[in-house]
């Protein structure tokens, strides 16, 4: 931000970032001051709203995770004869044999929902949508069917504890269930408690600031309790990445406070809303006298910054204005030091570089002038007299006695062609097919020359022939193969 503040007010000189740094570094001692008295105010009322509300939903998360786990344990119930047997009988729809089952798990189940404030259902639910509850046997409708089909599938012996739904009589509750696995059944069943919203409303009942409220959502963000009921089931607006992450701390959205803690069993997040502008309402005032004595040291340290950059960058104006000049290649500028600070020491080392750099563009030149010159040599070591002197031998003995002019002139072709890729039109690279035919001349002059003394062979895979290689990278190889082998034996050699 501020970096951007920088590029728009367009600060290209010294002068005027030195006062933008000397007003930083005047300001600085007093906006210190100032925050740190904002914020150690702002934080002892901070502190004072978030403790009583930290302290709160803590006691809201433990008393809602003792109830669930009450309520879970109820439902191991794994190795419970009469429920084992009644689900093999009501499966194989056998509903003569499992009429004494039945009665004493409806007897049971009316026990077990007597256990615990707000347990309104205690149920077997079968994948056909049966269930088997203190209401009565009865079939689920499609949409609770679906909700707890979705709700059993890959749950095999985890607690579930769902969001709110309506019950058998439409009254919103949540389900904390458990799906049994039994062996030798091919289906599944589901134990679960059904457990009046209302508790949620119990737990979440405390008295806190003016606007204050505690409201409930799931991992996804979804609202399970709210003091408004329009708004269960609803995604809640307060749901950020933050909140979602953390297990228990407190948020600042907006003119909110949030204070959190996470269920250990459910997951979900007991938040507490607290309105953020009782603690900005009291720092009004305090704000107010901050901002009149930074405003009057502001002003103060402007002026006499103003002068103080004025003074101190008159010797970097002039070193620039030099500095200019050099830069138009007039190399013989010359910068006079005026004291022993740090730009008499910056124009002396300029001196020295200006000095440095007129050395290296002579050296330069004489370097130019020593490469051409070797680059001439090079060119003439790369023809050889020896074989210019000896192929023009050969080729005068083809034109004299009984004349062979065809010989001869495929002899002058070939030396044409290979002085023509031997200079290459100066180039330093060739493809390997120019270079192949630049070998291809040489050993044709060479075995015109020495007979049956050799034999050669090329070989060149096609798919190779447009890459570029160093001139004359294979030539010396060969010569030397030449010179240095086959012509060193008696018998006839062979070049591959």
């Amino acid at each position: 931000m501020f970096m951007e503040i920088l590029k728009k007010l367009q600060i290209n000189t010294i002068r005027t970032k030195l006062i933008f740094a000397f007003l930083l570094v005047g300001l600085l001692p007093f906006i210190i001051f100032a925050l740190f008295s904002y914020n150690t105010y702002t934080g002892a009322l901070y502190k004072k709203i978030t403790g009583y509300s930290r302290e709160v939903v803590v006691r809201m998360q433990r008393q809602l995770d003792n109830y669930l786990i009450d309520i879970s344990s109820l439902l191991e119930v794994k190795d419970d004869y009469y429920i084992s047997q009644s689900i093999k009988l009501i499966q194989a729809n056998d509903y003569y044999g499992s009429r004494k089952y039945i009665f004493r798990l409806w007897e049971k189940f009316n026990d077990l929902h007597r256990l615990k404030q707000a347990l309104k259902e205690f149920s077997l639910t079968f994948q056909d949508g049966k269930r088997l509850s203190n209401y009565g046997l009865y079939y689920l409708d499609g949409t609770n069917l679906a909700y707890f089909l979705d709700t059993m599938e890959n749950k095999s012996g985890n607690l579930v504890i769902t969001t709110p739904h309506p019950n058998l009589y439409n009254e919103e509750v949540l389900s904390v269930a458990r799906v049994l696995n039994y062996e030798d059944l091919d289906r599944r069943v589901m134990i679960s408690a059904a457990v009046d919203l209302k508790i949620l409303e119990d737990i979440t009942n405390v008295k806190l600031e003016q606007g204050g409220y505690v409201f409930i959502i799931d991992k996804n963000g979804n609202i399970v309790y709210h003091p408004e009921s329009d708004k269960i089931g609803q995604p809640s607006e307060l749901f950020t990445a933050e909140l979602r992450q953390g297990k228990e701390g407190n948020l600042q959205q907006d003119n909110l406070i949030l204070t959190y803690a996470t269920s250990k069993v459910t997951g979900w997040k007991i938040v507490s809303v607290a309105n953020a502008g009782q603690v900005t309402s009291e720092l009004g005032q305090l704000k107010k006298i901050t901002f009149i004595i930074i405003a009057t040291i502001f002003i103060s340290i402007i002026l006499l910054i103003i002068y103080l950059s004025a003074f101190l960058t008159r010797p970097i104006r002039e070193l620039e204005s030099l500095t200019k000049i050099a830069v138009n290649n007039d190399l013989n500028v010359k910068i006079e030091p005026r004291g022993n600070d740090e730009i008499a020491d910056l124009s002396r080392s300029f001196n020295k570089m200006l000095n440095r750099i007129r050395n290296l563009v002579r050296e330069n030149i004489a370097e130019q002038k020593q490469i051409r010159e070797l680059e001439m040599k090079s060119l003439h070591d790369q023809i050889k007299p020896h074989f210019i002197y000896n192929t023009l031998d050969l080729i005068i003995g083809y034109l004299e006695g009984k004349p062979d002019t065809g010989k001869a002139a495929y002899l002058i072709e070939s030396l044409g062609r290979f002085f023509r890729l031997t200079f290459a039109k100066g180039k330093e690279m060739v493809k390997i097919s120019d270079e192949i035919n630049h070998i291809r001349n040489y050993l044709f002059i060479q075995q015109q020359r020495f007979g049956e003394k050799f034999e050669y062979k090329i070989e060149l895979e096609d798919d190779i022939i447009n890459f570029e290689i160093p001139k004359l990278l294979l030539q010396p190889l060969v010569e030397n193969a030449i010179y240095h082998g086959v012509l060193q034996e008696e018998k006839k050699g062979l070049i591959l």
